[in-house]
């Protein structure tokens, strides 16, 4: 893979601001996402032709190989680039949040809350089984990719729907005929899938969250403060309501970054394995031994 110098605004987590909406221990991530930002543009990828693929993969000779390179070596394009989009989408919520709030806009940084709430869910569902799949095959990967394997083409449909649904699912109209994979399920499936991930609270802060969003009571009753045996408008009450808020829901608001993070980050490491892409050497810096999904792949990766 060449390594390509793009223009970009890279990634740089402001730390404070992050500590004040989810607490302290979400500064690791902003540490992490600042080390490697640097890294994560310098990759490119590019895929065969379908129709050119299906007429090199049936040569009597070379076929076999060629099907078994490109297939894999494109599944581990798109494993890397998912990653690095769930990286940089989450990064994007966190920096609206976290400007949202220093404004004091209640609807602004609940906004942004729900939102990665949601891609939360998405990553979880798509991408939390990536690195373990990798990390179980990752002997007959290599062989697939350098030309060494024998036997029937090794092939995971389920690997290649999860990556395809992060890349590609979409509201899909009535009349389309195409694969469940590029089909973006309702939101509610993304929440029940952080639910399940045991982020306590999840459900209740989402559902406070599309109150406050949506055109529903507490998006009135935000405005007004009693006085006496009156209501007065009050534009800051804004401001209190959202510290209130994020002061009860920071610690739901930390699990939904870890799971928004920790799927990609993970990927990240495991595709260490495959000489395709820019090493990101600072990711060896943090000890990820507290996530369960982690030292089942590095026992995958060090068998």
């Amino acid at each position: 893979m060449d390594t390509v110098s793009i223009p970009t605004r890279s990634l740089s987590l402001d730390l404070q601001g992050m500590a004040a909406i989810f607490g302290e221990k979400s500064k690791v991530y902003g540490l992490i996402v600042n080390d490697i930002a640097p890294d994560l543009v310098k990759d490119s990828y590019s895929f065969e032709d379908l129709d050119e693929f299906k007429f090199n993969a049936c040569d009597a000779g070379t076929g076999r190989d060629y099907a078994g390179r490109i297939y894999w070596t494109e599944m581990l394009y798109r494993a890397h680039m998912a990653s690095v989009a769930a990286i940089f989408r989450t990064t994007r919520w966190i920096e609206v949040a976290i400007r949202e709030h220093e404004a004091g806009s209640l609807y602004g940084c609940a906004s942004a809350c729900r939102s990665l709430i949601e891609s939360a869910g998405d990553i979880g569902f798509s991408l939390a089984p990536v690195s373990h799949t990798l990390a179980s095959i990752k002997d007959k990967v290599k062989a697939e990719i350098t030309g060494r394997a024998s036997g029937p083409l090794l092939i995971s449909a389920e690997l290649e729907d999860s990556l395809i649904h992060f890349t590609h699912a979409r509201k899909v109209a009535k009349t389309e005929d195409l694969p469940a994979s590029h089909k973006a399920m309702q939101s509610f499936k993304y929440i029940d899938y952080v639910d399940q991930m045991k982020i306590p609270g999840v459900k209740d802060l989402y559902a406070r969250l599309c109150e406050i969003v949506h055109p529903a009571a507490e998006s009135v009753s935000v405005t007004f403060v009693p006085k006496g045996d009156t209501w007065i408008v009050d534009p800051l009450n804004e401001n209190a309501v959202l510290q209130n808020l994020l002061a009860k829901a920071q610690d739901t608001l930390l699990g939904v970054v870890m799971a928004s993070y920790n799927a990609p980050l993970l990927i990240l490491k495991t595709l260490h394995s495959f000489d395709l892409f820019t090493k990101i050497s600072s990711l060896r810096k943090y000890r990820f031994d507290d996530i369960p999904a982690a030292k089942k792949v590095d026992a995958l990766l060090r068998s």
